[in-house]
């Protein structure tokens, strides 16, 4: 009876040892999604070019540093706006904007016809 439930308690023991983890974990936020266009810059940086350096693309995004800390976001990683599709983060926001995201748009016609879309679930991906 004693080797019984020795058994059972190795058994159990190396269950949870071998047991697989999780590859990957998706953290979400809930976000405002505007639109912007290369015409609009920041003072201290060259027109053109984002935060991290990187020359402005179609399908890049900038992030409010709030959701940047809440997905613990890094330049270059992709994230995915539901319904709007995967971008590439590589700039960064003004400390007073919150809980927002703005979309790269080549044109003034394109952002302005974006506008402001509200409560677009943000995913990063791994």
């Amino acid at each position: 009876m004693r080797k019984l439930v020795y058994y059972c308690l190795l058994s159990a023991v190396m269950g949870l040892i071998i047991w697989p983890r999780p590859t990957m974990s998706v953290t979400m936020s809930i976000v405002t999604v505007t639109a912007y266009y290369p015409r609009v810059y920041c003072k201290n940086t060259p027109q053109g070019y984002t935060t991290s350096g990187v020359k402005v693309t179609e399908g890049m995004l900038a992030v409010s540093r709030d959701v940047e800390k809440s997905l613990n976001l890094v330049f270059g990683d992709r994230v995915m706006l539901q319904g709007l599709g995967v971008f590439e983060f590589q700039d960064r926001m003004h400390p007073r904007m919150k809980n927002k995201v703005d979309v790269f748009m080549k044109s003034r016609q394109k952002a302005l016809r974006f506008g402001v879309r509200r409560y677009v679930v943000l995913a990063k991906m791994a």
